[in-house]
């Protein structure tokens, strides 16, 4: 599979390519908060439940479709903030009403940008 330019979306992952990094318990307090990648609108904001260099799962209660290419900004409770592009490949909604969310990185991120984010 090709690699994503900067400007072009990563092709939606065929079930050879999901999970191919480890997933990983973020530090507590982990917040994600996805935005409109033209306009910045609050999409949704939650917890990160896992991540990954490749992608994230967060717990919303705000529903957002798959398909859906969105700016997210991960930041942990008073310390660093990473922003990265993301699709959204699942969305599940649980017995609470809430939604789990799992999402593909564009651009993946590096260890050192993952790093803050684990506990």
């Amino acid at each position: 599979m090709p690699a994503p330019t900067p400007d072009s979306p990563a092709p939606a992952p065929t079930s050879a390519d999901r999970r191919r990094a480890a997933r990983r318990r973020p530090a507590r307090n982990t917040i994600g908060r996805l935005s409109g990648i033209a306009d910045d609108q609050e999409l949704a904001r939650g917890l990160v439940w896992d991540v990954s260099t490749t992608g994230v799962s967060l717990l919303l209660t705000d529903r957002v479709e798959p398909g859906t290419l969105a700016r997210a900004e991960l930041t942990l409770a008073g310390g660093p903030a990473v922003c990265r592009v993301l699709r959204v490949v699942r969305l599940s909604r649980l017995g609470t009403g809430e939604y789990a969310l799992g999402a593909q990185f564009v651009r993946p991120l590096d260890e050192a940008e993952l790093r803050p984010f684990l506990a």
